[in-house]
């Protein structure tokens, strides 16, 4: 994809090829538009009156990243053959202290939380797998209902369990999906000690967030949460906001941007699954976030590092969406295995168990569910088919993200913002340079 950023400068991208955007000068831009697949460099030399050694310098610069091929081998994002690292949601517990009306969990305020055995087996079932596939690294999201209410229950557990796996040369990172309602100073310091990461769920600010986002008083969450974030912040503790976007909070989106910009914190909008979206209204507030976030990237806002659009992934690429199915997966509180958290609470969802002395995790992964490679033949052919993936494989509706139309005009916009922030970098270490 070649596009436009303003009157001088242009940007290349592979979409299917992690990390290729490129900024091009209008001469550079002349030379990849001369390009059409017949021509020799030779003939492209006498066209662009350049000097061949330049030429073939300057091809072989864009061929590293495969904006072009002196072949037609050009390289597809694959599925590696076993797991290195692993991924598991776990349902710490089914208590929750908001009553948000859209919850997805089927099982909410059903149990408590899980019982000491099976946080154990967790612990021994996590060091099987690791020394049985040479795992290198794991990531535990510890979710719910909400997980900061379980926080005494797992303190152990996660010093516990990062000392055992380093020892065995694999790295535990741990994370807690929260409300972020509850924080303390005892859940401060521990974080602080032991790298652990935040990931907030927050729906605007204040009119939009606490619409659906209350206490069971009936009191909104907004405030409460807003001066949590700011002390995870102070405190210098990874925290990142995900705002799963629908019609209620649609017109709060530009507000929501301009807060979270200003926080200087990573977030993600998500359009929310399985309810119809207004997609002129949606179109509508997603472009003026984005205009506000193009705004910012001329002030210093490190876009690339910021934002996520969905399950896009323009820069990492992938061969699918997310992990389950694969390296990864959802273990819910009596310690059974899912394909993803959203199945929790489904009698009809084939599930193993943590306490199955015959397999390891990696075992059940691959002898579980499978949704991933449920893809329409329109995706096959889609030149975003990397970055998009087909979306959530729970969700899709004829093999495809229902979103599919959003994301083709948005694809294009996240590199063309991508491509300001690396020019205005590029035009900045000039500045400094000369």
């Amino acid at each position: 994809m070649v596009k436009p950023i303003d009157e001088r400068y242009f940007y290349a991208v592979n979409c299917a090829y992690p990390n290729s955007l490129r900024i091009l000068n209008k001469a550079q831009f002349d030379i990849l538009t001369a390009i059409d697949n017949q021509s020799s460099i030779a003939t492209l030399c006498e066209k662009l009156s350049i000097q061949p050694n330049v030429l073939e310098g300057f091809l072989n610069i864009l061929a590293e990243t495969e904006i072009i091929k002196f072949d037609h081998s050009f390289t597809k994002p694959k599925r590696p053959n076993t797991p290195q690292s692993l991924n598991f949601w776990i349902h710490t517990t089914n208590k929750c202290n908001l009553t948000c009306g859209y919850c997805y969990i089927s099982t909410l305020n059903t149990t408590n939380g899980m019982l000491a055995e099976t946080q154990t087996q967790l612990l021994n079932k996590l060091v099987e797998t690791v020394n049985r596939r040479k795992i290198t690294s794991i990531k535990l999201r510890l979710a719910g209902g909400e997980p900061l209410g379980q926080f005494k229950f797992w303190k152990g557990f996660i010093v516990e369990a990062k000392t055992i796996l380093k020892d065995l040369g694999c790295k535990l990172i741990v994370s807690f999906i929260t409300n972020l309602t509850i924080l303390n100073e005892d859940i401060l310091t521990f974080s602080k000690a032991n790298d652990i990461r935040f990931g907030v769920s927050l729906d605007g600010l204040e009119q939009h967030n606490d619409t659906a986002r209350k206490f069971r008083n009936g009191l909104g969450s907004f405030k409460v949460i807003d001066e949590n974030l700011r002390k995870l912040i102070a405190n210098n503790i990874p925290v990142s906001v995900n705002t799963v976007v629908g019609n209620h909070n649609l017109e709060g989106l530009p507000s929501l941007t301009h807060y979270l910009i200003a926080l200087d914190v990573p977030f993600r909008y998500s359009i929310v699954k399985g309810e119809a979206v207004d997609a002129q209204l949606l179109e509508k507030y997603l472009s003026e976030s984005y205009a506000i976030m193009q705004d910012a990237i001329q002030t210093g806002w490190a876009f690339s590092n910021r934002h996520q659009f969905c399950d896009l992934k323009p820069n990492e690429l992938g061969f699918q969406t997310c992990t389950s199915g694969f390296s990864g997966g959802a273990i819910y509180v009596d310690g059974t295995l899912n394909y993803c958290h959203v199945h929790f609470g489904e009698a009809n969802q084939p599930a193993f168990s943590i306490f199955d002395e015959d397999r390891d995790l990696v075992n059940m992964i691959e002898q579980g569910s499978h949704y991933e490679d449920m893809k329409s033949t329109d995706c096959s052919l889609c030149k975003y088919k990397a970055v998009c993936t087909s979306g959530c494989p729970v969700y899709r509706v004829n093999g495809k993200d229902p979103q599919c139309t959003i994301y083709h005009k948005f694809i294009p916009l996240i590199y063309e913002l991508q491509a300001r922030e690396r020019l205005k970098l590029l035009q900045d270490y000039k500045m400094i340079a000369t």
